[in-house]
């Protein structure tokens, strides 16, 4: 069967809200749904891939009877109980459902008032006719802006998810003894945040045979459509993979062309047509002219990328700047930054495991923190921390909290001890509350190697109610780092909107960071925000917000977004010799 994660999250998220909207179960119940839901949707891995190989367990907040139901799901294409439990709910609840804000309750509210699906809806708040019935009119010009947030994010996989499914793909054709070069395309190769289609490019003097190796590829559903040097198919995940397979000579040619972006190849045609050259997805000609209206046109060789940008006196600009903002003028003088690589990453500093806080605000980690040590070695880092989120301060007393937090001092601080090659550093992510304040103590903040401070709730708070809350805590001597800055969750919330300059100024002139977090769907600070931030001097930390130990892979697209946000290596702390880092944290004086 073809079944995206996507899909299963959504079946999932259903069964949550039907839970909700009838008042069976609980509310552990409906959050055990919902967590397995946002678990799925932002695995890198395929869930039927997973259920396939049996290793579901390997899902976080995945149970035991969750995992009895997917193998049901899987197995018959449907589940009793999950039909039993939405049984009576309109149907076009489940559909609003898929607008962002819009929860159960209000998906509800809306199918009574006789709205029948997500058109009608529109319909109905752009006449007004939904405001006469008695709804309000500030949530129904909420419920339109998610609408259109709905409406431009369909369609588009999370860069993470997208980049896993096309490293299988490529791996397969690597094998391809009739393949000579092999790239991704379009949005995935410039690693934007979200990706519209999984495109590939070959070069290869046998276009047949390695169209049909294509469409032979394991976990094809279906073939849409096989030409002579092009095919569609679709993959048991759902999702559509496209090849184009190009000639040796021009290739460099046509993996420029259909890497893009739009706005950079645009630019690039016209400084070709000024130096004498067209330049097209078939190739670089040099055009001489003939007569007065007539012109010859002469193929040049271009192998590779680098072949065709040197042809123009420029250097290549990596792919993930390819958006024309200042890349090819950089390219033409021999100016490109040295942008930051993976290979540059020493630790993380963003990682939750299942030590047991008493109450924790937010939830743990799956691991304990011995098994993320020994990931972190098998990642060659030099050091790693541990920042899971501290007890309630709703629950415990400031003292209760102290008495914590030391318990895992101790803990870290005997680890230490015993662990050779790699030091594991004690941590925290706390919250940035209401008010501005965080949800811990100074006094326990101060027994940390450092504090990651972020917005956790209210996020949809007004750009000076979040500047001031993001001010307040960068104001704190014991905030080092600014977690996931702008709070976004790609496809389903937008970034909160603040005074970023000022921001950006208050972090540079004190000392503090701001962390590019790598989670799937996070990706933030922004690409456009690293890239604005790095006039004011500010730096950086990657970090992967680890809830799993298999997600601590995930730093190479923390890397991406600093890339595509012209970011060096010299302005990422966590790539920095240890003496440097330890410097900038203090770590010598703390310890």
């Amino acid at each position: 069967m073809e079944i995206s994660n996507a899909k299963v999250a959504k079946i999932l998220r259903n069964v949550a809200a039907a839970y909700s909207l009838k008042k069976i179960g609980n509310i552990f119940q409906i959050r055990a749904y919902e967590n397995a839901a946002d678990s799925i949707e932002q695995s890198n891995a395929e869930v039927l891939d997973l259920w396939q190989e049996g290793r579901l367990p390997e899902i976080p907040n995945l149970g035991t009877k969750l995992q009895e139901y997917l193998n049901e799901l899987f197995t018959t294409g449907k589940v009793r109980h999950f039909e039993a439990v939405q049984k009576g709910v309109l149907p076009v609840i489940f559909e609003l459902l898929d607008i962002p804000g819009v929860g159960p309750q209000t998906a509800m509210k809306l199918a009574k008032l006789g709205i029948k699906h997500i058109e009608d809806l529109k319909s109905g708040i752009k006449s007004g006719a939904l405001v006469e019935k008695g709804f309000s009119a500030k949530v129904a010009r909420r419920i339109m802006d998610g609408i259109l947030e709905l409406s431009s994010r369909q369609g588009r996989m999370l860069l993470p998810y997208a980049a896993v499914q096309a490293d299988k793909i490529l791996n397969y054709l690597k094998k391809s003894p009739e393949i000579l070069q092999v790239y991704p395309l379009g949005s995935l190769r410039r690693m934007v945040a979200t990706v519209g289609d999984l495109d590939f490019s070959v070069s290869s003097n046998k276009p047949g045979a390695v169209v049909e190796y294509f469409c032979r590829m394991p976990g094809v559903a279906r073939v849409v459509d096989q030409g002579e040097n092009k095919a569609t198919v679709v993959l048991k995940g759902g999702f559509q993979a496209d090849l184009l397979v190009g000639k040796p000579d021009s290739f460099g040619a046509l993996l420029q062309h259909f890497t893009g972006s739009k706005a950079h190849n645009i630019k690039l045609r016209t400084l070709a047509n000024k130096n004498g050259l067209s330049l097209s997805e078939y190739g670089i000609r040099k055009v001489t002219r003939v007569k007065s209206l007539e012109s010859k046109e002469e193929l040049i060789k271009t192998e590779t990328e680098e072949e065709l940008y040197g042809l123009l006196g420029m250097q290549a600009p990596p792919p993930e700047i390819r958006e024309d903002t200042g890349e090819i003028e950089a390219a033409l003088e021999h100016k490109l930054p040295h942008l930051v690589e993976l290979k540059d990453i020493k630790g993380d500093l963003h990682t939750h495991s299942s030590f047991p806080f008493p109450h924790p605000s937010h939830g743990p980690g799956a691991n304990p923190i011995e098994e993320i040590v020994e990931r972190a070695k098998d990642l060659k880092y030099e050091f790693i921390g541990i920042a899971d989120h501290p007890p309630g301060f709703t629950s415990l007393s400031a003292s209760q909290i102290v008495e914590a937090l030391v318990k895992r001092t101790k803990f870290i601080q005997s680890l230490n001890s015993r662990t050779n090659g790699i030091r594991v550093l004690n941590g925290l992510e706390v919250d940035i509350l209401g008010d501005g304040s965080l949800s811990v103590p100074d006094e326990a903040l101060e027994t940390l190697d450092y504090c990651i401070a972020g917005i956790h709730s209210g996020h949809r708070g007004s750009k000076e109610e979040i500047t001031k809350r993001l001010l307040s805590a960068l104001e704190n001597p014991y905030v080092d780092i600014i977690s996931h800055p702008t709070n976004r969750l790609l496809n389903e919330r937008e970034s909160s909107d603040a005074d970023w300059e000022e921001i950006f100024k208050v972090v540079a002139e004190n000392h503090k960071v701001l962390e590019i977090n790598a989670y799937p769907n996070r990706l933030d600070l922004r690409d456009d925000l690293v890239r604005e931030a790095l006039k004011f001097g500010v730096k950086f930390i990657i970090n992967t917000d680890s809830h799993e130990v298999s997600q601590m892979e995930n730093m190479r697209f923390g890397v991406a977004v600093a890339r595509r946000g012209w970011a060096e290596k010299k302005d990422v702390v966590n790539t920095w010799d240890w003496t440097d880092f330890a410097k900038w944290f203090k770590l010598t004086k703390k310890r």
